[in-house]
């Protein structure tokens, strides 16, 4: 991938005016987001579209019969005005963003991108291994699983060059679509609904991992990608290094929640110390996920070792690893899909 296809809105942008000049500006400037617009010349062609439309470019001539007519607040609508500041009473009085004239190119595509790429932000949750072979992959990939379950739109990230490769843990390796080794020459912002469009999908999960075989390192755009996805999903869910690296500690001071996934073993809770050390810097907010292990120091222990309390505890289940191998992914892991749960309920990603 080489640079972003263009936007496509899920409803077309609302030219409003009669003025020729300004219509002509206002279709250049949605050609240049990609984006094929309505047009409308009085007050009743403004009304049918005004609450459907992704955003309305507002001629001056029509602002005075907008105002009178009391349409509703909404978002996104910019005034284009040859005199900007005359309009600018005006403009408050119907709730509009801005206030911009012709030559205000740049602004007004901006505004326009910001209304047709994605005005969400993703709830962004960080997974840290606190020791090697903690299960952190495994925790994302449930993450993952999980929220599809509650029809929300998820994506799960390979963050961890070191790691095994969470398409593996998901059972996803023959999945179609784009991996981080296509954006090595990618420049300039990359919009959130193409990302969507051709990141590979698997049971309702879409993921973005290395090719297999490759040199699994993450690309110069690595920070234009991420800010697409937060844009473009509703849960995005890394797997990150413990060792952070640069994308790994901008990823984590992201995030809403840092999940540090600690086995109930001595050795992984002196290493997952060394690693909350370096996480808590730059996380907003950290908590645990331990890992139970047979004859195990147990769950509080790790808790008082450590000074943060758990969200949630990955009990046995001798399942999860045979069904990984057999490329059915964590899905059916009772014990997962609890923890993923627990994980979910405290950044609040409720049922839809």
């Amino acid at each position: 991938m080489t640079s972003a296809a263009p936007v496509v809105p899920a409803s077309a942008p609302l030219i409003a005016t009669d003025d020729a000049g300004l219509v002509d500006d206002a279709l250049r400037w949605c050609a240049a987001v990609g984006a094929t617009p309505e047009r409308a010349a009085d007050l009743a062609a403004v009304r049918r579209a005004w609450r459907t439309s992704s955003a309305v470019l507002l001629g001056d001539d029509l602002v005075d019969d907008v105002a009178r007519a009391a349409l509703p607040r909404r978002e996104h609508v910019v005034v284009l005005a040859r005199e900007p500041s005359r309009r600018w009473a005006d403009a408050v009085a119907i709730g509009a963003t801005a206030v911009c004239a012709p030559h205000d190119e740049d602004a007004v595509v901006e505004l326009l991108v910001r209304a047709l790429d994605g005005s969400g932000e993703a709830c962004v949750v960080a997974v840290v291994g606190g020791s090697g072979g903690a299960g952190a992959s495994t925790v994302t990939a449930a993450l993952g699983v999980e929220a599809a379950r509650r029809g929300v739109r998820p994506l799960v990230v390979d963050a961890d060059p070191w790691g095994g490769g969470l398409e593996l843990v998901l059972g996803a390796e023959g999945s179609r679509g784009v991996r981080w080794d296509d954006f090595d020459t990618t420049q300039g912002r990359i919009d959130a609904t193409s990302l969507v469009d051709v990141l590979p999908s698997h049971a309702g999960v879409q993921h973005l991992t290395w090719t297999r075989g490759s040199d699994r390192r993450v690309p110069d755009a690595w920070s234009e990608v991420v800010s697409a996805a937060v844009r473009g999903f509703d849960l995005v869910a890394v797997d990150v290094p413990r060792h952070l690296d640069v994308s790994g500690a901008e990823i984590v001071g992201r995030s809403v929640l840092t999940l540090v996934v600690v086995p109930e073993e001595i050795a992984a809770v002196s290493a997952a110390r060394r690693v909350l050390a370096e996480v808590s810097t730059r996380a907003p907010s950290v908590g645990l996920v331990t890992v139970a292990r047979r004859s195990g120091i147990g769950r509080g222990a790790v808790e008082e070792a450590l000074g943060v309390r758990s969200l949630a505890r990955v009990r046995p289940d001798h399942g999860v690893r045979s069904a990984v191998d057999q490329g059915r992914g964590p899905g059916r892991s009772r014990s997962l899909r609890r923890v993923a749960g627990a994980v979910l309920d405290a950044v609040g990603v409720e049922q839809r």
